[in-house]
């Protein structure tokens, strides 16, 4: 069965979340940090009911997300049969500031009818707030929730034993990616799960000796620039320190100005710092790319980085942007050097329980909807009734694979936190960048955050 093999790891994340403090204040959330779609909502096509049998008439349903570009249109096509079956009609917002506008049209009295969200915390709170429907009132979807999905991830979307959401979608952050051809050309050989830091290190060593910058990065993307500086650290301190360290920094009983979090900053500047190891060429210019722009470098002819490390939603970019690749032929990825992966996960939650918004639900939780979106690469389903032999190619499936088979797994770390803490740390990856000796101050910055 899969997920079997992170369920434990998950469960005791889900105690970690439970016992995170409850950020109301504006923050940026959302695990794939896709680049800023705007505010317009967009009236799209939309989904159909599954627990419920029959299809039945829908009206609109209004949805906030954090999806743009090429996630946009996956999640757009994933949710058209639904239109086409019962006449509903889905308006979506998307925003990179999430927690933050779902938190003002929640206390403004204008909540959407369904969130979908890459953080917790706000859920934990809405809960306690007595504002979101249960899955129980709409007829059927607890019922195929519990059918359909890991006990763990159950848990996690469970408060004081009443099921209130589910986990539509998760993401590796432990995904380094590269082709495979200019790998070969240049005689590099990619990592392992077993390899270390020290071998990345080599690595970008033999890269520059071959004559091409081993690294690609950029960290703008509007609201949340920074972030893929933040999926480089945590991936750092979990690998490197183990989840009993990681988990204490997300629930704060290890602070941010602790030396090991320092370490896996350093650890992070050395590869993005030192000179010639960036495409970019510097501190200014990898603050000022767009982190989907960079990720095309190492595909260009010719290439200009031999590889770039950011989540599995990035094979999606690459086959937009270069639709003639062959994935596994012409790009690929290794596992983040130790084998412990982080992620991301959206849940879904409802603020009523019209029967348009059911029926909406029960479509996005059925293995039917996820598969179209899993078709067309950059979503790995937590349903598992979502069969592998739905995804489009082996690197997908590999994806899937890590997944399953990794023996550490942990949220996203900026997105298991939340609020102004996870706000302050994306903009700390930027001023870090410009100016590395003030480190100290930005991390005791960062853990200021935690009592406002």
């Amino acid at each position: 069965m899969r997920w079997n093999r992170i369920l434990t790891s998950l469960f005791v994340l889900g105690s970690v979340l439970l016992i995170v403090p409850l950020i109301a204040g504006c923050g940026d959330g959302g695990g794939e940090k896709t680049p800023t779609p705007g505010t317009t909502p967009q009236a799209t096509t939309a989904g159909t009911p599954q627990a419920t049998g029959t299809p039945q008439r829908a009206g609109a349903v209004s949805v906030l997300g954090i999806w743009g570009s090429t996630e946009l249109d996956s999640f757009n096509a994933m949710v058209a049969p639904w239109q086409q079956q019962t006449g509903g009609n889905m308006q979506f917002t998307g925003s990179r500031s999430i927690t933050s506008d779902l938190t003002l049209r929640v206390q403004g009295g204008n909540p959407p009818d369904i969130a979908i969200p890459a953080e917790t915390g706000l859920f934990q709170q809405f809960v306690t707030q007595g504002r979101l429907a249960k899955l129980s009132d709409c007829p059927g979807l607890e019922a195929a929730v519990k059918a359909d999905y890991p006990q763990a991830f159950l848990d996690l979307g469970t408060v004081n034993g009443t099921l209130y959401g589910f986990f539509m979608k998760v993401d590796s952050k432990a995904t380094v990616w590269y082709d495979p051809k200019v790998f070969t050309q240049n005689s590099l050989q990619p990592l392992t799960a077993s390899s270390t830091f020290d071998d990345l290190i080599a690595l970008s060593a033999q890269s520059m000796g071959a004559g091409l910058p081993p690294w690609t990065m950029g960290m703008e993307a509007g609201d949340g620039s920074g972030f893929p500086g933040s999926d480089w650290i945590q991936q750092i301190i979990l690998n490197d320190d183990g989840a009993s360290v990681y988990d204490g920094f997300v629930d704060g009983s290890i602070p941010f100005t602790d030396p090991r979090m320092k370490a896996a900053w350093e650890k992070f500047g050395q590869i993005a710092l030192t000179p010639g190891y960036t495409a970019q060429g510097s501190a200014a210019a990898i603050n000022a790319t767009n982190f989907q722009d960079a990720t095309f470098l190492p595909f260009n002819t010719p290439p200009q980085a031999a590889m770039f490390l950011l989540g599995s939603f990035a094979s999606g970019f690459i086959t937009a942007q270069f639709p003639n690749l062959v994935p596994g032929t012409d790009f690929n990825f290794f596992t983040y050097p130790g084998g412990a992966v982080s992620g991301g996960a959206n849940i879904v939650y409802a603020f009523n329980s019209n029967p348009s918004t059911c029926s909406f639900l029960s479509w996005l939780e059925s293995a039917e909807a996820q598969e179209i979106w899993v078709a067309r690469g950059g979503f790995h389903a937590v349903n598992e009734k979502v069969s592998l032999d739905s995804y489009p190619n082996d690197v997908e499936r590999d994806v899937a694979d890590q997944l399953t088979k990794a023996e550490v797994f942990r949220f996203d770390l900026d997105d298991a936190i939340g609020g102004a803490v996870q706000q302050t740390y994306f903009a700390g990856i930027g001023q870090y960048l410009a100016n590395p000796g003030q480190l100290d101050s930005i991390l005791a910055n960062i853990e200021a955050q935690r009592g406002q």
